[in-house]
């Protein structure tokens, strides 16, 4: 079964790849088809092993099956990690790492007021927005702009509450995916931006 989930990853990647490259639909949900298949082929495999090693099997003796969810991609993080998402399925940060940011206190910059007192501005990055694979199949060459700041490693629809009043940099999506920039979680710019794709359609 696994290998069967393997090959079957291996086609959703050349469906992918061959969607790119001639641009019809039918194999963008081809590829979203293979690795529904691979996943569910992991999952009875897993099960089976579990049954083989004694694990207790469910009540009367079958297996149910989980229900079907829409799978979802992660953003790389960070401006290092070039060439945009990684496949579906692929783990994010572990519970560990987003507890310690959540502890973690948020960075504040004194800016100077009217009054000759200091506002605090969050400086902490916002978390990197997850896609679902339907909506980055859309976004991945759009051209549509979208804001980045200076020294900050995400991307922004306009409107963005994290902004603020940053001074930020209008550029392609397409260029601030390929120069590394990630989706903000805050915003939801792929999400936003899949859906101004749909409604042109």
């Amino acid at each position: 079964m696994i290998l069967g989930a393997g090959l079957l990853v291996l086609v959703g990647l050349g469906l992918f790849v061959a969607a790119l490259l001639t641009g019809v639909d039918a194999l963008y949900w081809g590829c979203v088809a293979a690795c529904a298949l691979a996943a569910g082929l992991l999952v009875a495999a897993r099960r089976g092993m579990s049954a083989r090693s004694g694990s207790p099997a469910g009540a009367g003796g079958g297996t149910t099956t989980p229900a079907a969810s829409t799978p979802t991609a992660t953003v790389p993080a960070g401006p290092a990690a070039r060439g945009g998402a990684t496949a579906a399925g692929a783990q994010g940060p572990s519970a560990a790492s987003v507890a310690e940011t959540r502890d973690a206190r948020p960075a504040t910059v004194q800016v100077p007021s009217g009054g000759g007192g200091a506002v605090a501005r969050d400086e902490t990055d916002p978390e990197i927005e997850e896609v679902e694979v339907t909506d980055l199949l859309l976004v991945v060459d759009l051209t549509d702009e979208v804001l980045v700041v200076d020294e900050h490693p995400r991307y922004h629809v306009a409107g963005c509450a994290w902004l603020g009043d940053r001074e930020t940099i209008p550029i392609p999506l397409d260029e601030a995916r390929g120069d590394g920039f990630t989706p903000c979680a805050v915003c939801r710019p792929d999400r936003t931006l899949a859906d101004r794709a749909r409604s042109r359609r």
